[in-house]
């Protein structure tokens, strides 16, 4: 495995700009670096372009390029589906619920959320890893999908962010 893993602050600014369509609604702390943290807060000073980017990328009723929610990445895909109860469930055994009812469960953004609060309150990285596996290993053909498509480099740093989460493999954060 990989030597390096994802930051909290890696895992909380990616899980926010997936949940986000406006810029500003990302809290990044200051002093905070890297380049996701960096294309935030470009961003915050445009952000119409970043609202235009993130409707076409992820809610565009003409047809979504890059779908955020893992229940659509499975092998029959279904909103609400196995994923999402999976998710809940998870969600549930820690004291998380999502705060929407009618939010599928399994969107990308909440997941790495909830990764980020599970290595936060120390949970043992066997548990974490099984998390990992069963909620974030499938982003790798989300993110392969978010490069192609993204044209802001804002959702390209969101991205290679992602990748960096995927290639720990599920190892413990720090």
């Amino acid at each position: 495995m990989p030597d390096s893993s994802p930051s909290l602050l890696a895992l909380t600014l990616a899980g926010q700009a997936l949940l986000q369509s406006d810029p500003n609604r990302i809290a990044v702390p200051s002093g905070a670096d890297g380049p996701l943290a960096g294309q935030i807060r470009l961003a915050q000073a445009a952000p119409d372009a970043v609202t235009q980017e993130y409707t076409r990328l992820f809610l565009n009723p003409a047809g979504v390029e890059c779908h955020l929610w893992q229940s659509v990445h499975a092998a029959e895909p279904r909103l609400f589906g196995p994923a999402h109860h999976s998710a809940l469930e998870w969600f549930r055994r820690f004291g998380a619920e999502p705060q929407q009812s009618n939010e599928p469960a399994d969107h990308l953004g909440l997941l790495l959320l909830f990764y980020a609060r599970l290595i936060e309150e120390g949970v043992p990285g066997d548990v974490t890893g099984a998390y990992f596996n069963d909620h974030i290993a499938w982003a790798a053909e989300f993110t392969s999908k978010l490069r192609q498509q993204a044209r802001h480099p804002l959702y390209l740093a969101l991205a290679r962010e992602i990748q960096s989460i995927l290639a720990s493999g599920g190892t413990q954060a720090m």
